[in-house]
């Protein structure tokens, strides 16, 4: 596979990072949690997620690494970018999600 970098990742980001939310919307209702407080819930797990993902590093066995998603379009190439901001959507996608 060759790795691709290309304006589309922003929009296949937001999009990863809706399905995230839905995900989440559904197995806090599953759980009867009241919507006010599971759409705080999803709104500062998501931020918390994006900002490892967008500004933070994890250490394993002494090396550093930043985390990355990265999109397969199924022609060989996985679709990535050198920066992302997905941290500055995390609360307007979950306002989203919960219909505000």
């Amino acid at each position: 596979m060759e790795l691709k970098t290309s304006d589309e990742y922003a929009h296949l980001a937001i999009e990863w990072q809706h399905q995230v939310i839905a995900i989440l919307k559904k197995k806090l209702g599953n759980f009867d949690v009241e919507n006010d407080l599971a759409e705080e819930i999803v709104g500062e797990f998501m931020f918390d997620l994006a900002m490892l993902h967008d500004q933070e590093e994890i250490t394993v066995n002494g090396n550093a690494y930043n985390p990355r998603i990265v999109f397969d379009d199924h022609c060989g190439n996985l679709v990535t970018s050198e920066e992302s901001d997905l941290h500055e959507y995390a609360f307007e996608s979950t306002a989203d999600a919960y219909g505000e």
